[in-house]
């Protein structure tokens, strides 16, 4: 089943992260930079927490607080929930499900950061499946494109939608029966 590949197939490897020790103003400045909705607190070589931008405006902007005198430990959340490379893309999104939680580091078996998945990531290749599994449907059904309405080449009857079958326009009717 293709939604079993594993995580480090499509995680991003190259992830936003700040130091525990940084203020809030540092940590979304770097994620501007990177372009992405998160930074990965550690400690060390260790993650420690997340800080997302519903974190920033929750905790810092509504509560009209400067971001350069919010340290990162007042804003992050922890325990880091994280994830290994080998987890398979179905179960990061069951983890994310049941969690309430959109991004999951992914660590090693050192406990060391490698990567990051995400919602966007999953839905990304779940659509690439879809589309896939959409265009494998179609060429062993033998229909080749699906467009509105007209009448069959093969019957003669109106329909709502025609199948192109071996350069034919036909019904669905006809269409499984060239097949």
């Amino acid at each position: 089943m293709h939604s079993d590949i594993p995580v480090k197939e499509i995680m991003t490897r190259d992830v936003c992260k700040a130091n525990v020790d940084e203020n809030i103003h540092s940590i979304a400045k770097k994620m501007v930079e990177y372009g992405v909705g998160s930074a990965v607190i550690m400690d060390g070589n260790k993650p420690v927490g997340i800080v997302t931008e519903k974190d920033l405006i929750a905790k810092v902007v509504a509560k009209n607080k400067s971001p350069s005198s919010v340290s990162v430990k007042e804003v992050m959340s922890s325990p880091l929930i994280t994830i290994k490379p080998i987890t398979s893309v179905r179960e990061a999104a069951n983890i994310m499900t049941k969690r309430g939680i959109r991004r999951l580091p992914v660590v090693n078996d050192s406990g060391e950061l490698v990567g990051i998945i995400t919602d966007n990531d999953i839905l990304g290749i779940s659509l690439d499946l879809g589309e896939f599994a959409s265009l494998v449907t179609e060429h062993s059904s033998g229909f080749t494109e699906e467009m509105s309405g007209g009448i069959c080449e093969r019957c003669g009857r109106y329909v709502d939608t025609l199948y192109e079958v071996e350069g034919l326009n036909l019904c669905e009717y006809c269409a499984e029966r060239e097949r």
